[in-house]
């Protein structure tokens, strides 16, 4: 416990951001080829496809960078991980009582709609 707190997660914060880096890098590309194919880019613009990919690269490089080096960010993080270490995730009996009591749940309340739809198409067959 106290090496997860004294090392405040560094590892584990830079990894989920570069995650999500990598996430807008796919998403960046996407839109810009989309983008490409709306107004005919790759025509217009030589090497497209490789322009799109390095700008995407670059701009997700440049928020990893700003956000590791922002003083608000990184403590705000920090923060998270430290309470995020301190969650008590139940146990697999637990999952799965809960789990069959929600299928149960949700099954009654979808057999009441279900009457209840009956009922009122029932209802307003009648006014026709």
């Amino acid at each position: 416990m106290s090496l997860t707190v004294k090392d405040n997660g560094k590892k584990w914060i830079q990894a989920s951001v570069a995650i999500c880096c990598g996430l807008l890098v796919y998403i960046l590309i996407t839109f810009f080829m989309q983008m490409g194919e709306w107004f005919e880019l790759e025509a217009k613009i030589p090497a497209f496809v490789l322009v799109a990919q390095g700008v995407s690269v670059l701009f997700a490089v440049f928020v990893f960078i700003y956000l590791m080096n922002n003083i608000k960010t990184k403590t705000f993080l920090e923060e998270v991980y430290v309470e995020a270490i301190k969650v008590i995730w139940p146990d697999k009996n637990e999952t799965v009582k809960h789990t069959i009591g929600i299928m149960i749940g949700v099954t009654i309340v979808g057999v009441l709609l279900a009457v209840f739809d009956v009922t009122a198409t029932w209802l307003l067959s009648l006014i026709n």
